[in-house]
């Protein structure tokens, strides 16, 4: 019936299933006794309750209560199968079956001793580091036991370990080259490196390995060996630098392979004057950034933040080994004034959008490109264009959504909107607000309150944005929508209000287009045509009864209502001596017009009843697609505070005990009602087979 608070409690009562079972066989002959009595057949009711039907009864009963008994059934062929699989399953421990916490590495006159320390769940096959075949296993011990299951596959050694903690020492030998990456299939978690003469990068300050470890020999050659005998031939790379400043500065480097594959690349890239590298996969060490390309892997790139400033310096060194390519792209809020290396310009230059704040040139739009040589500079001068004063945010809509719960009630509130600036949007909100949810374009954000006051921070362009909160507060007999006011006037507000099913709603009010409830006027209508109806020389029922009756009636559709008016009256016109007179066509087919007209009016009195006491009122809530349960107020156009409707309920209970007091007393003026017209319908015959006219003695006029 709405929202519910976390201190609210179900009390389920549960009855066991034998009690169930006396119960339905207890019910069944109440409503057979009860049938009996209604139609008055005794010698029904006394077939039904002689000793031999007793008996048989009380057998029948006993059946019911005594089916409880379960019976084991043979798994079929599906179960067994699937029981089968769940036998046949391999151990949870899988892929995380070992794993190697530290391993250390020393290299000496390219002779490799690898000493890892390996834990296994499970006896399992472990993949030792580094691929072969840059280097050669020439012996394995595991925990000093030369007794190892080895097996080469997918390049790399893998070893055969029990379950428990074992170390592992590898010897090899290095290949003869200058340059080496050592590479992992199960990375350990901490290394060691004991290598002179090399230079190591791949590793993280706490010892964490990166997916290589590359080693480069820091005397690759002597001086006098002529070029077609030395084998560490440089690669090219590439250095794209993609500038965007928007709202937020950012840069995107790409560092793209130029040479041929199958050789590791290991670079340092020094970072932009204030650089803040955000990317989580890069390694960042003394204003530099720590790069390796794999044999196989052809570029690799990171995101940054720049600080917003007045200058921006872009510069290359003489001595880089590689070549570097300048991007720039700029909102139309900086100015931008280039000195030093003049740049050419492109159309439509395909530059990456990783964030809301990226503003891409249009079509048409010409982005400056610098494509420097070792040793030339770039100094761009950045300036901000005053602001003209005016409006920056508009709200296109807004919907105000709110469910009432018996202790809490939930509000939504969604806005539509046009932003010309980043600026922080204040909606302020009920003191005791508690925000669930905060969404930007169905995204969530951080909910931020300053107060009462929810703080969203809005992007320029087209948005929309959401928020959800709830109040604890109890549901009276008027509740009005939650107070909530905007910054800026808004336009199309619809404010929306959910009752629950077990309240009564009795009035609403609101902006101009929204509901109007109507039963109220049709209350006052029926009531003057009940009074009317009581003056009528042939009605059959006095004011009071016709005002009681009407009451009811409103529950019900017009053309039953009348039904039952008409079936009153032909009833009285029936016992009238001048209905004797007619034909006997007219006569049966008059007969048979008041059987329909009396199906209709008990068919009628047994709707009414049933919704009354089950259903909920028929209050005639009318207006902007409102209903009983949905009340909805549409404004087009509001100022900062958003409408605030409000409506009236009362407990369902209320209706459904007037209802009972009607039902009760339309029982009883039905008894009335129905022997009056069995007297006025059967006077004279209920049907004619000859023509003959009978004058039958008078009758009462009102039941």
């Amino acid at each position: 019936n709405g929202p519910v608070t976390a201190t609210q409690n179900v009390r389920p009562i549960l009855i066991p299933l034998a009690v169930q079972r006396v119960l339905t066989v207890l019910r069944v002959a109440l409503l057979l006794a009860l049938a009996g009595m209604v139609l008055g057949a005794r010698q029904l009711g006394g077939a039904l309750f002689r000793p031999a039907t007793k008996t048989a009864a009380t057998a029948l009963a006993l059946l019911f209560l005594s089916l409880d008994a379960a019976h084991a059934q043979m798994p079929d062929k599906a179960t067994l199968e699937q029981l089968r699989e769940r036998l046949l399953k391999p151990s949870d421990a899988y892929p995380h079956a070992a794993d190697i916490p530290t391993a250390t590495l020393t290299l000496r006159e390219r002779r490799i001793t690898i000493d890892a320390e390996i834990h296994a769940a499970i006896r399992t096959a472990v993949p030792l580091p580094g691929r072969l075949p840059t280097w050669s296993p020439l012996t394995v011990l595991v925990d000093e036991k030369p007794e190892a299951a080895l097996r080469r596959d997918d390049g790399f050694l893998w070893v055969v370990i029990e379950p428990g903690v074992h170390r592992v020492r590898v010897e090899g030998q290095l290949a003869d080259a200058t340059e080496w990456e050592w590479t992992f299939q199960l990375r350990p978690r901490r290394v060691t490196i004991d290598a002179p003469g090399w230079t190591v990068t791949g590793v993280r300050p706490d010892g964490a390995p990166e997916a290589q470890v590359f080693f480069v020999q820091q005397q690759k050659s002597a001086a006098s060996q002529a070029s077609y005998e030395r084998q560490d031939l440089q690669s090219l790379v590439m250095i794209d630098r993609a500038l965007e400043l928007g709202l937020v500065w950012q840069v995107r480097t790409t560092i793209t392979r130029l040479s041929s594959a199958g050789k590791a690349i290991a670079l340092r890239v020094p970072l932009l004057p204030g650089e803040n590298v955000l990317s989580s996969t890069a390694t960042v060490r003394d204003g530099a950034i720590d790069v390796r390309l794999g044999a196989q892997e052809p570029e690799f790139s990171w995101e940054s933040s720049l600080p917003v400033g007045a200058q921006l310096a872009l510069a290359t060194r003489a001595e880089d080994p590689w070549v570097e390519r300048w991007t720039l792209v700029a909102s139309p809020v900086w100015n931008v004034t280039i000195t030093g290396l003049a740049p050419f310009f492109e159309g439509d230059a395909p530059l990456p959008i990783t964030a809301n704040n990226t503003i891409r040139a249009g079509g048409g739009d010409l982005i400056p490109v610098w494509q420097p040589w070792p040793g030339e500079a770039v100094q761009l001068a950045i300036s901000r264009p005053e602001a003209i004063a005016g409006a920056t945010v508009t709200v296109s809509k807004a919907t105000h959504d709110l469910a009432l719960g018996q202790r809490q009630r939930s509000a939504r509130l969604d806005l539509t909107m046009q932003c010309s600036l980043g600026e922080d949007f204040l909606i302020d909100l009920p003191a005791d607000a508690e925000v669930t949810a905060l969404t930007q374009d169905g995204k969530p954000i951080p909910v931020r309150k300053d107060g009462s006051k929810l703080v969203v921070p809005l992007r320029p362009g087209e948005q929309s944005i959401s928020a959800a909160w709830k109040v604890n507060a109890p549901l009276g007999f008027s509740a009005r929508a939650d107070r909530v006011q905007l910054p800026v006037e808004s336009a199309n507000v619809t404010t929306v209000i959910h009752l629950p099913e077990n309240r009564w709603l009795l009035g609403a009010s609101g902006p101009l287009r929204g509901p109007a409830v109507r039963f109220w006027g049709v209350l006052v209508c029926s009531l003057l045509a009940a009074f009317a109806l009581g003056r009528v020389p042939l009605s059959p029922l006095r004011r009071f009864e016709w005002m009681l009756l009407v009451i009811g009636l409103t529950q019900a559709p017009l053309p039953a209502s009348l039904a039952v008016i008409a079936w009153l009256f032909a009833l009285a016109w029936r016992g009238r001596e001048a209905f004797q007179t007619q034909s006997r066509a007219a006569y049966n087919a008059t007969q048979l017009l008041l059987i329909a007209l009396t199906a209709a009016a008990l068919g009628t009195f047994v709707t009414v009843v049933a919704e009354g006491l089950l259903g909920s009122p028929e209050m005639f809530v009318e207006g902007n697609g409102s209903t009983f349960t949905e009340l909805r107020w549409y404004e087009p156009r509001a100022e900062a505070a958003l409408p605030a409707p409000w409506c009236f309920t009362v407990s369902i209970w209320w209706y459904r005990l007037l209802m009972l007091g009607w039902a009760l007393w339309l029982a009883a003026a039905l008894i009335r009602w129905l022997r009056w017209g069995w007297e006025h319908f059967s006077r004279g015959g209920c049907f004619r087979k000859t023509v003959k006219l009978i004058v039958p003695p008078p009758l009462p006029v009102k039941p």
